[in-house]
C-alpha cells in the first residue's frame, strides 16, 4: 500500500511539475501578451534607467494599513487632428493607509497589439499649470511602454489625493493600425510597489476613407433660345382713301337761298337766261365777219 501511495504521489508531483514547466514556458513565451499571434517576436523587457525616489524604502517609515490607490480614467475616445491623434489621460492616487508617504511615484503604462504604439512612434506628456512636459518612456515586457520618470513623485499624506493629467500622442497613420489602447499605471511608494486598480481601454481611430474623386463635370451646352414671337406689326394704313360722306351744304347758303323765298325755281331761270344771251353774242359776232 505505501509502495503504491508513493508510485501514485511520485506520478502526481510528476504531472504537476509537468504542468507548471508547460505553463512557465508559456509565459515567458507569451511575455504576458494577450495579443500575440506566435508570428511577431517580443521587445526584450528593458529595466528603468531613472532613479525613482519611491523605490527608496523609509527607515523606521509609520506602518501603512495596505497601499495607495490608483485610478485611470480619461477621455472616451481620441482626438484626431490632421496626422496627429491624441489620448488624454488622468491617472489619481489616493492614500487611505493610515499613515503619510513621503514620496509616491508614478509610472504609466500603455500597450497596444503587438506594440503597434510604442515609446519610438508616440510620446507622453505631462499637462499641468498650463505646460507641458514630455516624459521619457522605455520599452516593456507585454509590449508595452512605460513611462520612466522621476518628474510624477509626490508627497501623499493620508487621506490626500492627488491627480496627473496626461496626454499620449502618435501619428494619424499609426493610430489608424490600433484595434485598441490600453492605459494603466504602477508607482513606487516609499520602496513598496503600487498597481492600478483600473485599466482604461480607448477605442482606435477607424481607417480614413479613401477620398472618392469627384466626377467631372460636362459641360452643359447652352440651350438653343427659343425663337420669340416676332411683335405683329400695325395695319398699314390703306392706300385707298375711304369713300367719306359728302359734306353738307354751309349752313350759310342754306340761310342765304331760304331768304329768297323762291326756292330752286328761280336760280334755273337765270341760268337759262345767261346761256341765251351768249349764244346770241356768237351769232351776232359771226354774221359780222362774213359780212366783212
Amino acid at each position: 500500500m505505501n509502495t503504491r501511495r508513493s508510485v501514485s504521489s511520485a506520478a502526481a508531483a510528476t504531472k504537476v511539475a509537468a504542468a507548471a514547466a508547460l505553463v512557465l514556458a508559456a509565459t515567458a513565451v507569451a511575455g504576458g501578451t494577450a495579443w500575440a499571434d506566435g508570428a511577431a517576436a517580443l521587445p526584450p523587457c528593458a529595466h528603468g534607467t531613472a532613479v525613482l525616489p519611491g523605490e527608496t524604502p523609509v527607515q523606521g517609515g509609520p506602518a501603512h494599513s495596505g497601499t495607495v490607490a490608483l485610478e485611470v480614467t480619461g477621455d472616451a475616445k481620441p482626438t484626431v487632428q490632421g496626422d496627429v491623434t491624441t489620448y488624454r489621460v488622468r491617472v489619481t492616487e489616493t492614500n487611505r493607509t493610515g499613515a503619510d508617504y513621503r514620496h509616491v511615484t508614478l509610472l504609466p503604462i500603455f500597450f497596444t497589439q503587438l506594440g503597434v504604439m510604442n515609446g519610438d512612434n508616440a510620446k507622453v506628456f505631462w499637462e499641468h499649470g498650463g505646460s507641458s512636459v514630455a516624459l521619457p518612456t522605455r520599452p516593456g515586457c507585454d509590449p508595452s511602454a512605460w513611462v520612466d520618470s522621476a518628474a510624477l513623485d509626490v508627497p501623499l499624506a493620508n487621506g490626500q489625493s492627488a491627480s496627473f493629467d496626461l496626454r499620449i500622442t502618435t501619428s494619424t497613420p499609426v493610430a489608424e493600425k490600433v484595434k485598441e489602447i490600453r492605459v494603466g499605471a504602477s508607482a513606487w511608494a516609499d520602496g513598496t510597489s503600487v498597481t492600478a486598480d483600473s485599466f482604461l481601454q480607448l477605442p482606435g481611430v477607424p481607417r480614413a476613407a479613401e477620398p472618392t474623386k469627384a466626377p467631372t463635370a460636362t459641360p452643359t451646352k447652352a440651350a438653343t433660345p427659343t425663337p420669340t414671337a416676332t411683335p405683329t406689326k400695325a395695319p398699314a394704313a390703306s392706300a385707298t382713301p375711304t369713300a367719306t360722306a359728302a359734306t353738307p351744304a354751309p349752313a350759310a347758303a342754306s340761310a342765304e337761298l331760304a331768304s329768297t323765298g323762291g326756292g330752286s325755281n328761280t336760280g334755273l331761270l337765270a341760268a337759262a337766261a345767261a346761256l341765251l344771251i351768249a349764244a346770241g353774242g356768237a351769232v351776232l359776232y359771226t354774221l359780222r365777219r362774213r359780212t366783212r
